[in-house]
Order: C-alpha cells, then sequence, then structure tokens
C-alpha cells in the first residue's frame, strides 16, 4: 500500500502532538465488554478481543466477534482512523448523504485518512498484513513503538515499519523464524491481537527468531515441501543440521576433524544424514518432489558455514586489528 507524499509532513505532526501521550492514556476503556457469544474463556483472542472492544478500536457483528472472519482494507481503516482520533484528539466526522446518495460504511474512515495523505485504495478487499502495518505505521507514534526485542532482520522484509512493530513486540511473524508473510490475509482474532498490543504495551511480545541461515544455505524456505507426505523444509532442514552438529560434536572430542566420507556404524556420513533424516520422516528419497531431489546436502553444508563464518567474523570483528591504545 502506498503512502502520498503529504504523508510525511502529517506523521511528524502526529509524532510531535502525541510525544508526551502513553498507549495507556490515548486508549482507555471507553464500553463494557459485551461478552462476545462466539469468544470462548481462555481462547488466545479473548483477552485481545475484549481489550479492542472496551478501548473502542474493533466492534463485534451483533453479538460475535466473528474471530475467523477476514478483515477487509476498509476495516483496517477504520482500526486506523480510530487509533489516529484517539492519539491525536482530531475528529472523525460524520458524512451525511445527499438525497438519494448511498455512502459505504466505511466512507468516513477513508476519507479521514485520506484527509492525512494516507492512500487506502480499494477498501472492500481482503486486507494483507503488509497493508495492516501501512496503515497503522502511518497513525501510531515512533514513542509508542517502544523497543523491546533488537530484530535487524527478517527472512522476507526490509520494511523499517515492519521491523518498527517486530522490535516493539507487536509483531512475532507467522513461524519461529519470525516470516512476516507480507501478502498473507488477516483474521479478526490475529488483528486483535495485534491492536490490543498497541493500546497495552503489557501485551507486547519479546521475540527472537529462530536461526534463518539453514534455509539462506539451502535457498528453501520454511514453507517449501520437500515430500509428497507433505513434510516442509521447516522440519527437514533443521533436524538435518542437528544431525551434522551431533557429528561435529564427536569429532572434536575424538580430536579428528570433520569429513562426509568419515563412518559411523560402517556407514559414511553423508549416508547417515541422509538415511536418519529419511528414516526420522517415514520417507524415502523416491517420495521427494522436486526441491528435495535438487538437494545436495554438501553443497548445502558448505554453504552453511560460509554463512556462519561471515556472521562470526561480523559479529567479532575477527578480520580487524585491535586497535591500538
Amino acid at each position: 500500500m502506498k503512502k502520498l507524499a503529504a504523508l510525511v509532513l502529517s506523521a511528524a505532526l502526529l509524532a510531535g502532538s502525541a510525544a508526551a501521550i502513553s498507549p495507556e492514556e490515548a486508549f482507555p476503556k471507553v464500553n463494557e465488554y459485551p461478552g462476545f457469544i462466539d469468544v470462548e474463556a481462555g481462547s488466545w483472542y479473548a483477552d485481545p478481543a475484549r481489550i479492542c472492544a472496551e478501548v473502542g478500536l474493533m466492534q463485534g457483528t451483533g453479538q460475535a466477534f466473528a474471530p475467523d472472519q477476514l478483515l477487509t482494507v476498509g476495516e483496517v481503516a477504520a482500526i486506523a482512523a480510530r487509533m489516529n482520533e484517539a492519539i491525536t484528539g482530531e475528529p472523525i466526522i460524520m458524512a451525511t448523504p445527499k438525497p438519494g446518495e448511498t455512502m459505504p460504511w466505511y466512507f468516513i474512515y477513508v476519507d479521514y485518512l485520506e484527509h492525512l495523505g494516507i492512500d487506502v485504495p480499494n477498501p472492500t478487499k481482503q486486507a494483507t498484513r503488509q497493508e495492516f502495518v501501512t496503515l497503522l505505521a502511518a497513525v501510531v507514534p515512533q514513542d509508542m513503538l517502544s523497543p523491546i526485542n533488537t530484530i535487524t532482520t527478517l527472512p522476507d522484509s526490509t520494511d523499517p515499519d515492519v521491523l518498527a512493530f517486530y522490535n516493539a513486540g507487536i509483531l512475532t511473524g507467522v513461524d519461529t523464524w519470525g516470516t512476516f508473510a507480507a501478502d498473507k490475509t488477516l483474521t479478526r482474532a490475529e488483528t486483535a491481537a495485534m491492536v490490543a498490543r498497541v493500546a497495552r504495551p503489557a501485551l507486547r511480545q519479546s521475540f527472537t527468531p529462530a536461526d534463518y541461515t539453514p534455509f539462506t544455505a539451502a535457498g528453501l524456505t520454511p514453507s517449501d515441501v520437500l515430500f509428497t507426505n507433505g513434510t516442509t523444509a521447516g522440519a527437514w532442514l533443521p533436524y538435518v543440521q542437528e544431525l551434522i552438529d551431533g557429528l561435529e560434536t564427536d569429532c572434536a572430542a575424538q580430536g579428528m576433524e570433520f569429513n562426509w566420507f568419515n563412518t559411523v556404524d560402517g556407514v559414511t556420513f553423508l549416508d547417515y544424514v541422509k538415511n536418519t533424516a529419511l528414516s526420522h520422516f517415514g520417507v524415502t528419497a523416491k517420495e521427494g518432489t522436486d526441491l528435495y531431489k535438487n538437494f545436495d546436502v554438501q553443497v548445502y553444508y558448505c554453504k552453511y558455514m560460509d554463512l556462519y563464518t561471515a556472521h562470526l567474523e561480523d559479529k567479532y570483528d575477527l578480520d580487524k586489528p585491535e586497535t591500538q591504545g
């Protein structure tokens, strides 16, 4: 979703006007929780749904919350507009249609945001995670996004707004590696969880993504399917790396170098890793997809070690001479 040029000035003004207000002050309880009939007590989205209703950022659909319903861009625009109104005090003006004119329910929210210079194209389509972050980042000032995490890279996004929401503990991604999945749609339950974290910092999540280096080395993503039974790279690759790590540890304990043609119980390391992994997941090589058939564990390991070594050199400045006093 594209921000208009005017957003730069608008965002600066908003940040300045909201510098002294905390999320709790901006989003006080204004409603009594209605007790949605489809929000089961103890469910992972129960508290977020309650908070969003109490602070007036999300409403139910009658007596229900519809947690599995997908959000539209117009619904995200409504949340963003309500947030901006709460933070800045700039009211959302109700529009009066002309005789014979019909206005869509989202008109006032889209109009409100567009007057701030925030583009809201196609409000009726299903919203993506990227569109959600873009709209909320346009109205939530940076001082409400105090970092609690130190995430500098993500598997699939370099957007600074996305990183800011991760570091604030509002987003944690769709898997343990922190994958953002920009084009993925959002349910009302998922949206409520993230919106509630904006309004109530105590709900924000500390998060350290799992090491993504194996996938970079293999040229795969965690969701890639490697076998006809549905086994993905997200399950397969960490297990393969675990086997390799174990062999390296054994070699180090015996004072020998790791070599693919070393043997364990009469089987080369190479065959041991391949066969053990296949057995662990209950598959055969013939059941592998083209992605598996094109996967070379030796090539993978070389690339993995190159990336791992480069990471250590960067982290500890191994190639830099110590500064002389």
